[in-house]
């Protein structure tokens, strides 16, 4: 598109998305650091000036590849959180809707993972402090539970990074017992009965 004419807000996330994927495929088989943004813009069939029209930097592509899903989960979240169903039903439906996109895009996700851990802190943050927002949304579930005295009063931070643990045990493991959804069942149960007042 020249410059000069506005892009709607559909038509720049698309674009923003097909470059990084386009990245997503360069930096795999490269690596971060040793893949440019010249080689980016090559790949995706743009110049390099068009590249920066979308993002201020390389940091930027992984932000955007590692919130898209966050932001589903976060979205489908926050609809879950908002039924009329226990906290920890809801909790267990949030884990399980979690784990199935995971699961969808299990080796890109852990791959981009592994990359933004690269990143400098500064550019971490920034994803932090969405994923956060999410994690925080669990917390009030089970400060929610403990109130309705269906989960005995814990430190609810400590159990949200558990549970959040559990699933990329689940997701990464080299010797299921069952299937992902069957045992995070069985760790759900686990914890609850051990939890529940």
């Amino acid at each position: 598109m020249p410059k000069g004419i506005q892009r709607s807000p559909e038509e720049f996330k698309v674009q923003q998305l097909r470059i990084a994927q386009a990245a997503a495929e360069l930096i795999f088989q490269n690596g971060f650091n040793e893949t440019s943004v010249q080689e980016i813009a090559s790949a995706a069939g743009i110049g390099k000036s068009t590249f920066y029209e979308f993002f201020s930097s390389k940091d930027e592509v992984i932000l955007l590849l590692l919130d898209e899903p966050l932001a589903e989960v976060r979205r489908k979240a926050e609809t879950i959180a908002g039924e009329s169903w226990t906290a920890w039903e809801r909790i267990t439906r949030i884990l399980h809707m979690h784990l199935e996109i995971l699961l969808r895009d299990k080796a890109f996700i852990f791959r981009l993972f592994f990359e933004f851990q690269r990143l400098p802190l500064a550019v971490q943050a920034q994803h932090e402090v969405k994923r956060k927002a999410y994690q925080d949304l669990l917390v009030r579930l089970f400060e929610e539970g403990i109130r309705e005295k269906h989960i005995r009063p814990i430190d609810s931070d400590i159990l949200m990074k558990s549970l959040l643990s559990i699933l990329s045990s689940v997701v990464m493991t080299s010797r299921p017992s069952n299937t992902p959804a069957g045992m995070l069942d069985t760790a759900l149960d686990i914890i609850y009965v051990g939890i529940q007042s």
